[in-house]
């Protein structure tokens, strides 16, 4: 009987190197890069957020046309001589009608000053929509990154179900021939018991990423959700001095607080022109008796003598744009530090993953090995066997992590860089 029994054990042990051997070394083996890609545009498309912000674009668009344009002309009509026979008479059944048209024209520069505050709002509705699809794309990212996770640790966790599977059947087998005790099956079981209850907790996680990840594209939660197809394949180069500068450029935040900047120093300009007058031009054409037989020309100027009010207005114009450059530096002061964080997040996460992949993964994979070898022939027992195995999972979940942390980690730094960032 133990002749066959052996022959069937080692046979079960070249199915198990088979399989160990073919588990991917990586989360992103066998998966397409383009996943990710297509749903980022889909909530470029659908989000609620980032239309909105883009409808706001749109509105500052058409405000800005309006600006720079002179105010509507007035018409003013006098009718004088008014008899008490006919008080309210038709225009031009006046005794006299006199009809006014004057138009106010603001100091030489105000309109032009106006209309490029307006364009610069329009810049900074645009920094707006940017800034929120990079917040849109990043919780994107994160959840998207978290669902690849969770769906990889129940396909590990599956693996490890058919390990244990094929371990308990040999226990049966070692307990059928009296090599080991009944303790062995009953561990074993109770052991596959325990991983059945973590794929259901995983699969109940996998049902509320997926509801976040419709929330962000604005589907419906009774619509299916694909499973991730995988994750961009790319390790970007991180180079914390040139990724300084380039937040600082590009940031939206940054951009907008610049505009602001621009603004306000218009807004000095424009308080400027108020130490300046502004003018009304006239013509009022007279008519007597059915007749037009005389004209007036009127001319019209505000006397800026209150100078002391306009000192004041430019003086707190002033100070507003120091103010505001001033909080500039402090912001760049604090986007540098976060991307500086940002990167030294990234290289550790990356180095955590490398060691996982090079040694720590190959390791545990190959004491699992060398355990159930050496349970078949007796020389361990089934306590140490499950052990490797708990050690097995565990790594296996821990390399995940660590995959899905280093992809998290590039995604807030591309957040706090302002863009995506190349390879």
């Amino acid at each position: 009987m133990l002749k066959p029994a052996a022959t069937f054990l080692l046979f079960l042990t070249s199915y198990f190197l088979l399989l160990t051997s073919n588990i991917p070394a990586s989360a992103q083996d066998a998966l397409s890069p383009d996943t990710i890609n297509t749903i980022i545009e889909e909530a470029r498309n659908n989000n609620p957020e980032i239309q909105a912000m883009r409808q706001n674009v749109k509105a500052k668009e058409v405000r800005a046309r309006a600006e720079g344009i002179l105010d509507d002309p007035s018409l003013r009509v006098e009718m004088m001589d008014l008899s008490k026979e006919n008080p309210f008479p038709a225009p031009g059944n006046a005794m006299q009608t006199r009809y006014e048209i004057s138009q106010m024209l603001p100091y030489p520069g105000k309109l032009s000053l106006q209309k490029r505050m307006a364009l610069l709002e329009v810049l900074m509705a645009a920094a707006e929509l940017k800034a929120k699809e990079i917040e849109i794309i990043t919780m994107l990212k994160e959840a998207y990154y978290e669902y690849l996770f969770i769906n990889e640790s129940i396909r590990v966790a599956n693996e490890i179900k058919g390990l244990i599977s094929n371990m308990a059947r040999i226990a049966e087998i070692k307990y059928a021939t009296g090599e080991v005790a009944q303790q062995d099956v009953i561990k074993a079981q109770v052991e596959l018991t325990m991983l059945i209850n973590e794929i259901i907790v995983l699969e109940a996680e996998k049902e509320v990423v997926q509801a976040e990840i419709k929330g962000l594209l604005s589907r419906a939660q009774d619509t299916p959700l694909l499973e991730p197809a995988g994750m961009p394949e790319k390790k970007p180069a991180i180079n914390s001095g040139d990724l300084i500068n380039k937040a600082i450029e590009v940031n939206p935040a940054l951009q907008i607080m610049r505009y602001e900047i621009e603004v306000k120093g218009l807004e000095v300009e424009l308080a400027k022109k108020n130490y300046y007058p502004d003018f009304m031009l006239g013509i009022a054409p007279i008519q007597r008796e059915g007749r037009f037989d005389a004209w007036d020309a009127m001319f019209q100027v505000n006397i800026p003598i209150w100078r002391t009010k306009y000192d004041n207005q430019v003086g707190a114009a002033v100070n507003t744009v120091e103010a505001f450059k001033s909080k500039l530096r402090g912001e760049e002061n604090i986007k540098a530090a976060e991307v500086k964080e940002g990167a030294i997040k990234v290289e550790t996460a990356d180095k955590i993953r490398q060691l996982y992949e090079t040694s720590l993964l190959p390791q545990t994979e190959l004491s699992f090995n060398s355990a159930l070898k050496n349970y078949q022939t007796g020389r361990v027992d089934f306590l140490t066997l499950i052990d490797t195995e708990r050690v097995l999972k565990k790594t296996k979940i821990e390399h995940l992590d660590t995959v899905i942390t280093y992809y998290k980690r590039v995604a807030s730094l591309e957040r706090v860089v302002g863009e995506e960032l190349a390879e």
